[in-house]
């Protein structure tokens, strides 16, 4: 049996304590497997009546029954946190999630992009947020570009970060994604030319 990788279930706009509780959660539920299954004969065993056990469970022994309990309050749990990780923005549907990896100028910086659906006048709405980026000195920025053959090509936006925790940032554009290849972040720090070597990429 096969079972999804963690960093599938959780994106990059979560707390490192959030983020190993969530682990400890997806591994006891893989370690724990499939609850067994019990035989009709073993379902109900003599002398214990059904209606005794719970009104919503009327066919599970008392052992069995705190079993399950406790693995679907587990389950519950798990896919209450993957679902609010991935969940949809709260003023667009998701319908695509992109994520970024920091290069070796930003190895610890990480990213994902949140796009939506496009709109009647062909805008894409989206939600960049950024994790480990340092804070630019002056009038310094860092900027979105979609990108084609490893150039940046069409700018998307324009931030700041106040720290190397997360920054989200909304956006929306109207070029016509399938026309990309992949996405990267630069910065700039006036008065220096913009540079071109990403700190993030797909």
């Amino acid at each position: 049996m096969t079972h999804p990788d963690f960093d599938e279930l959780v994106d990059v706009d979560v707390s490192p304590e959030e983020r190993a509780r969530l682990s400890r959660v997806h591994e006891a539920l893989i370690a724990a497997g499939p609850p067994p299954e019990l035989s009709p004969a073993l379902a109900r065993p003599p002398g214990e009546p059904v209606a005794d056990v719970s009104p919503m469970f009327p066919k599970y022994p008392r052992r069995r029954l705190a079993a399950t309990v406790v693995l679907a309050a587990a389950l519950a749990l798990a896919a209450f946190g993957g679902g609010y990780l991935l969940g949809s923005d709260e003023e667009f549907e998701t319908t695509r999630v992109v994520r970024l990896h920091g290069t070796d100028a930003a190895p610890g910086a990480i990213a994902s992009i949140r796009l939506g659906q496009r709109d009647s006048g062909g805008n894409w709405p989206m939600v960049l947020v950024v994790q480990g980026l340092k804070p630019l000195p002056g009038a310094g920025y860092y900027e979105l570009y979609l990108v084609r053959d490893g150039r940046p090509l069409a700018a998307c936006g324009s931030f700041d970060v106040e720290g190397q925790g997360q920054t989200r940032i909304r956006l929306s554009v109207a070029y016509d994604l399938e026309r990309f290849d992949g996405w990267v972040v630069t910065k700039h720090v006036p008065p220096a030319p913009a540079e071109e070597e990403p700190l993030l990429t797909t």
